[in-house]
């Protein structure tokens, strides 16, 4: 065995060692372990700092036509999302793809936004599409699955049961924004 592969063994045997020590049983024979004092346990990230909260504010959507691919900032929450379009859906229907950017410091808890669809059926009556499942609409993931970190971006797909080819005049809400015009690009 070479030297460097015995000094790792040792380096690993030595603190289990350590930890094991010596047992008296003459004294430890019912001996129960006590807490000296009450602890306090307060979530923290991976580095112990305490986690910050997710600010999630509602107020009326702003109303944007930018659809060509800028950024729209959520006016109440420190996000935004970039219009990435829509697309038929393999089980029916469409898929809107957004991307979600995080501007917090803090994670978005996954089921922080819900989106909604609405299409013009003929003379300006809107209709609302219904949100559709992972298996209904043959997508992987519906929205976002886990929490979005701090400065993360996910392109989010949101399957509706509502043809593209209805698309040509509606207005997608997601947050506090809402994306209108001919959204069936």
């Amino acid at each position: 065995m070479s030297q460097r592969l015995k000094v790792a063994a040792l380096a690993l045997i030595f603190p289990l060692a350590a930890c094991t020590g010596p047992v008296d049983d003459d004294n430890s024979e019912g001996m129960e372990a006590t807490p000296t004092e009450d602890a306090e346990v307060s979530p923290t990230s991976t580095l112990g700092l305490p986690e910050k909260e997710f600010a999630v504010a509602e107020v009326e959507p702003s109303t944007t036509n930018e659809i060509k691919g800028e950024r729209v900032e959520d006016p109440a929450m420190e996000l935004s999302y970039k219009w990435q379009g829509t697309s038929y859906a393999p089980g029916g229907g469409s898929v809107v793809v957004v991307a979600i950017t995080n501007e917090s410091d803090a994670p978005m808890p996954a089921d922080t936004l819900n989106p909604t669809l609405t299409w013009n059926a003929g003379n300006k009556e809107y209709r609302t599409a219904e949100l559709k499942t992972a298996e209904e609409a043959g997508v992987d993931i519906v929205g976002l699955d886990m929490p979005l970190g701090p400065g993360a971006t996910v392109n989010a797909k949101f399957p509706f049961d509502v043809s593209t080819g209805n698309l040509w005049d509606a207005k997608f809400t997601i947050g506090n924004v809402t994306f209108e015009g001919n959204l069936n690009n």
